[in-house]
């Protein structure tokens, strides 16, 4: 039965549990959560403070290692909650933003909705972006920024093609409507590939324009070669998912 006031929150670690600590604080005393499904996908040292019990955590342990379209699709599983929200380790937020971010998504009719995203010193992270195309790969190697897209926006969100995974917010039917992310995206562009694949259902992505969190971003495609490798892989398989039998 689905629990039309709470929320369901989805965090990965990939051994990062001393960087997510400050996220799972953040949420204490914020009541609109029923239930935080915590995945350790891999190996390693968790040590459960006693204030873990103020909150409602559920602990998925992996037998072994499971990619990010996987790791939430399980967690949705759990989700007998309205909405469903999928949150990296590395997000620091206040708990406050938690109900605005629900009232936002109601108030604009809003399917895939993410807040404004900003690093430790506060600058501004693009996160409303353009699909990416057959000349991606080409403008990455040359270095040539991104630029933030919208093709509508008002004084409260910016409607665009797609935003990043590290921070989303589902209805649990839009959720089930998507069937979840695509697992056979392991690591990188299951967000690009969600968000495409709702668009092509009439469903809205955005997003809110005064609704900030910050993200310590690693950036471990750029600097760890594993990384670097899936997110190419993914790229692949994206350009042979949507542009295979397109006329290039």
């Amino acid at each position: 039965m689905i629990n039309s006031n709470k929320i369901t929150i989805s965090i990965v670690s990939h051994g990062q549990f001393t960087l997510l600590l400050p996220l799972i604080n953040s949420l204490r005393n914020c009541e609109e959560i029923e239930s935080i499904i915590i995945t350790i996908n891999i190996p390693e040292k968790i040590k459960k403070l006693k204030w873990f019990e103020d909150l409602p955590i559920h602990w998925i342990y992996n037998s072994s290692q499971q990619g990010f379209s996987t790791n939430h699709n399980n967690a949705f599983k759990m989700c007998n909650t309205k909405y469903f929200f999928v949150i990296n380790p590395d997000v620091r937020l206040s708990n406050k933003i938690i109900n605005d971010l629900i009232l936002l998504k109601e108030k604009e009719k809003i399917n895939i909705l993410g807040p404004r995203i900003v690093d430790h010193q506060k600058n501004h992270i693009i996160n409303c972006r353009k699909f990416p195309n057959i000349y991606f790969l080409l403008l990455k190697i040359l270095q040539i920024p991104q630029k933030e897209y919208s093709f509508k926006e008002n004084e409260k969100v910016m409607y665009t093609d797609w935003i990043g995974g590290m921070f989303l917010i589902f209805s649990n039917d839009d959720y089930k409507k998507l069937e979840g992310f695509d697992t056979e995206f392991f690591l990188y562009f299951e967000d690009v590939d969600l968000c495409r694949r709702a668009r092509s259902l009439g469903l809205n992505v955005a997003q809110a324009k005064n609704i900030t969190i910050v993200h310590e971003a690693q950036r471990q495609s750029y600097s760890n070669l594993n990384h670097f490798k899936f997110h190419i892989k993914s790229y692949f398989l994206y350009l042979k998912k949507y542009f295979l039998n397109y006329n290039l």
